[in-house]
């Protein structure tokens, strides 16, 4: 593992993209996000963005494009992302929900035909640092990932869901699919043969595997719960297809362009029981919930985020520790664009 400053993968990320047309602050945003999610833990949803950035700016993705306000009334929004990049769309999501929630006590946002926005808790750490709380959906509308709860054929891609809430310290962020786990981390199995420790797929015969290879082979992933309680994980996926038609963005259908969208909704603790009773409470409560007794082999009780803030905090110091076949995707990006390689 070799180690690269945040700045320098930040400033590679503009590079590339200002190269492929991307205007200099756009691309600044884009990557300060995509490097703070390798940052966060979260590696097969950060730097490989780069890499999915390049081979569709310029055709899927327009790399001047912005997202433009359809609908925009009291505490709700609806824009499209004309397909612009993905994390874009999500910036103007977060300004017009922070805004209203300010405003209104509570904001509803939502966005179509826009390309992957990544990890969806580090979108929403920002916002739980500003005292407010946060959940958003995830939908991609061409994905074949999951079967419905006692199906074989897939339907649905693994949309995820992220929550967030500010506490006195770092927030609290959960980020996860609404299948057993996300595509990259599937892939991620497949790349280095490894099994799981419990059935997460499905073969194409409908079979439980533990093999993510099976993905491969017209399998599929379970949703979360697995075999014997993945009705719930499907039902958390069905309502993320809602969203989307409520976006007026395209419910699975492998015969529709691929596009991403996504609702974010925000809370501002101030428009209840007031930010400062939330956060005492909260206090009270997460010392309460770290107070239980351990399970053997666990040495603490960690709070979703936890670990993700401590690793963002040592690689702004240290470094990102990158392998080699991280290295490697950077260093094609840097020759298909010109531009010039890490160190």
């Amino acid at each position: 593992m070799k180690r690269f400053s945040m700045d320098e993968l930040i400033q590679f990320g503009v590079a590339f993209m200002t190269t492929r047309g991307v205007p200099q602050y756009h691309a600044s945003y884009v990557a300060r996000i995509i490097v703070e999610t390798e940052a966060f833990r979260q590696s097969t949803h950060g730097l490989v963005q780069y890499q999915v950035i390049r081979a569709n700016l310029g055709t899927v993705i327009d790399p001047v494009a912005e997202p433009k306000i359809i609908s925009d009334r009291g505490s709700t929004a609806l824009l499209d992302g004309e397909r612009c990049l993905g994390n874009l769309a999500m910036k103007s999501a977060k300004e017009h929900a922070v805004n209203k929630a300010r405003e209104q006590g509570v904001s509803f946002v939502t966005v179509r035909n826009t390309e992957w926005i990544g990890a969806l808790g580090m979108h929403l750490a920002s916002i739980a640092q500003e005292g407010l709380l946060a959940q958003a959906w995830a939908q991609s509308s061409a994905c074949e990932d999951c079967a419905p709860y006692g199906g074989i054929d897939p339907r649905f891609s693994t949309n995820p869901v992220a929550l967030a809430f500010p506490t006195e310290g770092y927030p609290v962020v959960a980020d996860f699919s609404t299948a057993t786990m996300s595509m990259g981390a599937a892939h991620t199995l497949i790349k280095k043969g490894q099994k799981t420790s419990t059935p997460r797929f499905l073969d194409k015969t409908g079979a439980p595997r533990d093999n993510a290879s099976v993905m491969e082979d017209r399998g599929t992933l379970m949703f979360l719960g697995g075999d014997v309680e993945g009705y719930k994980g499907f039902a958390l996926s069905l309502f993320n297809e809602a969203l989307t038609a409520l976006a007026g963005g395209s419910a699975n259908n492998p015969q529709a362009p691929s596009h991403q969208s996504f609702a974010l909704m925000v809370l501002d603790p101030s428009a209840f029981a007031g930010s400062g009773y939330f956060l005492e409470e909260m206090k009270r409560f997460l010392e309460h919930v770290k107070s239980s007794r351990l399970r053997p082999g666990f040495d603490e009780i960690r709070l979703p985020g936890e670990r993700g803030f401590a690793a963002l905090e040592d690689c702004r110091i240290n470094g990102i520790p990158l392998d080699d076949d991280k290295l490697q995707m950077l260093r094609k990006i840097a020759d298909d664009n010109g531009i010039e390689p890490l160190g």
